[in-house]
């Protein structure tokens, strides 16, 4: 039919250029361009529908990009191209169905997860084309258009790891499913391969193929998940992080540009043109172009000759351009680097070097195995999302679960008498180590440790209970040193201050050695810093009596401030984010966090965080779950974890930029080794001496 129509219009137009050099040009008059009658525009021949998956046609990637195929159809080929979104994976049938009874020639459904209805529909319509994203045919006139991405994605982890300055980067998913795994399992195949080639140990985070397990935001929509979990993992030390989940993408791209020293990578498109505002912070791409794909098959269902797809499928590789990487950010490695991707990528190409996704496939067939070890904790009060001890303890679970593939949860406490029913609760579920986070969970800890020898238990912030239980104790008095020197240093009022949540050594430890710092700094200096709040000689400060009111938090900090305090360090828990807040509306102010770094943790008070006293309580309680799991494991026999400087169980955040003098950053590296060294008392032995 299009031939014929081409041949049709070319006739004419030779005979009225004929006719135009053979006889005279009228002249032209209004009458006459009045009546003249336009030239009819030729009925499209295709009608071209595309249903997209969840995240919006505006997504910077699969569906964005898809349809683009179809736009560039529109324009060059004149078809008749529309799309209708799926806002819920219950609109995908609906939007089919809707384009079959409009008369679609061709459907184009968008990704992995429409195949169910891809199929069903397909089947009932045997007359209709259908093309799928991110699947292989489902039948007949089916055509499935997928992407070899594991090899764009093996690039992208070759340049990652010779890009990052921390040795750490990192990848995680929308949803588990092969079309967003493949991109992170080639990554971290090139992550390997660059190891194996520099004799490098660069780590990836969010991803372990050899376990088929990783980090996964649950869905493709939300950017706050996006920027979180991109958030953890640069806490983590990962200075690159290539997020494969569409809008939520851009979330990590943000956090990742907000962070500093940092890089993200794109994903589907070239984010320096898709996602340009954050282009400053691109390293590169894996590209996956299915544009060209879908607009191959619009080409192809357009030609007279075509007689079905008969369940063909399309693959994009390196080989025929399907996937790529983008240019990579100039300086970002060096420029052997760049000539070795394309060795690597003609390696890949030629089979010579294997991207490991072929082998990942063929381990999915067999059954995964049950995981060895089930670990629950059991929080304090003040919640999982605490940004303080529970939290920071719950995530040396989830590296566990991610790295260990153990079988992972906890069980919140809202209040005291919940502690004895949570732990019953996994003793009767059969718990191989349970974690109690806190002081104040001693009691109940030992009752049940000594009731059930045979299991494992954890406690952080306390000694050892028995000999199935090892205690996770933290030195938090050397960090709070640091922490009261800095604020020694920072001050324009000559005052800083301290409180806690409630008064137990676990808090009051903390702020013995803040005090001690501020001391010492006097005594360096010859300066007269004050401490409110605290002091040591006579165990005596302010308390909040708890650690969930963030708006007694607030109160305290605003009556130090009033004081003419203008440093402020509440050992507190949520209650200190209440004090961050005051701090944040006083101005002229600083907080210093706890527990775990609040930039990261409390990232909307990092404008007023002076530095953080952390307390590696996960690296604790994923060691822990280690050793239970070695096969050589043995039990406990009492044993204590103390987390000190030396061994980077704690230690101060970075310090905000020129809050104080470049030689005092230079002293408190001198403090901390003196620390070490034991050539500097931070007052704790001597505090814990005079309450006996």
């Amino acid at each position: 039919m299009l031939k014929k129509f081409w041949a049709v219009l070319s006739l004419m137009l030779i005979a009225s250029m004929v006719l135009a050099a053979c006889g005279a040009t009228p002249t032209a008059t209004p009458t006459q361009e009045a009546t003249q009658q336009p030239t009819q525009e030729p009925t499209p021949t295709l009608k071209v529908g595309m249903v997209t998956d969840m995240g919006g046609i505006d997504d910077k990637s699969f569906n964005a990009t898809a349809w683009k195929g179809v736009e560039m159809a529109i324009a060059d080929l004149g078809i008749d191209g529309s799309y209708l979104e799926s806002q819920q994976q219950t609109d995908y049938a609906t939007n089919i169905t809707q384009y079959i009874n409009q008369g679609a020639n061709l459907i184009v459904t968008v990704g992995f997860l429409l195949a169910d209805d891809t199929a069903k529909f397909a089947a009932e319509n045997p007359d209709v084309n259908f093309a799928i994203v991110d699947n292989s045919s489902l039948g007949p006139n089916v055509r499935g258009l997928t992407f070899a991405t594991d090899q764009a994605g093996f690039l992208a982890g070759y340049v990652a790891a010779a890009a990052t300055k921390t040795g750490k980067v990192a990848t995680f998913g929308g949803i588990n499913i092969p079309t967003v795994t493949i991109f992170m399992v080639g990554f971290e195949a090139g992550v390997k391969y660059y190891n194996q080639q520099k004799g490098t140990n660069v780590q990836v985070l969010g991803w372990d193929t050899a376990k088929n397990n990783g980090v996964f935001a649950g869905n493709f929509e939300s950017t706050d998940d996006g920027r979180r979990i991109a958030e953890e993992f640069m806490s983590e030390g990962a200075d690159i992080v290539m997020p494969v989940a569409g809008p939520v993408g851009l979330g990590s791209a943000q956090a990742v540009q907000e962070h500093g020293n940092a890089w993200v990578i794109g994903v589907d498109t070239d984010w320096t043109i898709s996602a340009a505002q954050y282009k400053d912070v691109v390293l590169t791409s894996v590209m996956k172009k299915m544009d060209v794909a879908v607009y191959d098959t619009i080409k192809m269902v357009m030609d007279p000759n075509f007689k079905g797809f008969n369940g063909e499928n399309y693959v994009g590789t390196l080989a025929n351009d399907g996937v790529d990487i983008a240019p990579v950010a100039a300086g970002a490695v060096p420029a052997d680097v760049l000539k070795e991707i394309e060795t690597i990528k003609q390696g890949i190409i030629d089979g010579k070097i294997d991207t490991g996704w072929d082998a990942y496939l063929k381990a999915l067939e067999s059954p995964e195995p049950t995981p060895t070890l089930k670990v629950g904790m059991v929080t304090d009060m003040g919640g999982i999302d605490d940004k303080s001890f529970n939290a920071t303890a719950w995530k040396g679970v989830e590296m566990a679960i991610a790295d260990l593939g153990i079988d992972g949860s906890y069980l919140e406490s809202q209040q005291q008498t919940d502690y004895a029913t949570n732990i019953t609760q996994y003793i009767n579920q059969g718990a191989n180590l349970i974690v109690t986070v806190g002081f104040l969970l001693a009691d109940d800890t030992a009752k049940f440790a000594a009731e059930n020898p045979d299991v494992n238990f954890a406690i952080v912030d306390n000694s050892s209970l028995g000999p199935n239980v090892r205690g996770l104790t933290f030195a938090t008095d050397q960090a709070g040193f640091l922490a009261g020197y800095v604020a020694a240093a920072a001050t324009k009022t000559g005052k800083v201050a301290t409180f806690g949540g409630i008064n137990i050594p676990t808090v009051t430890i903390f702020m013995v050695g803040f005090e001690a710092g501020v001391k010492y700094y006097n005594q360096q200096k010859g300066t007269n810093v004050q401490v409110l709040g605290w002091d040591t000689a006579k165990n005596n400060g302010v308390f909040a009596g708890n650690f969930e009111s963030t708006d007694d938090g607030r109160r305290i900090a605003e009556e130090f401030m009033s004081e003419g305090a203008d440093i402020v360090m509440p050992v507190a828990g949520p209650v200190g984010l209440g004090s961050a807040q005051a701090v944040q509306e006083h101005g002229n102010a600083w907080v210093i966090g706890v527990d775990t770094d609040w930039t990261i943790s409390a990232a909307q008070y990092k404008d007023v965080v002076l530095t953080s006293v952390m307390k590696k309580m996960d690296v604790a309680v994923y060691d822990t779950i280690k050793m239970v799991m070695d096969p050589n494991f043995k039990g406990f026999n009492g044993e204590n974890y103390v987390g000190t400087l030396a061994n980077d169980g704690v230690d101060i955040a970075p310090v905000a930029a020129g809050a104080v003098p470049a030689d005092v950053l230079k002293e408190i590296e001198t403090i901390k080794q003196g620390i070490i060294d034991g050539k500097i008392d931070t007052g704790w032995d001597a505090y814990l001496a005079s309450l006996q």
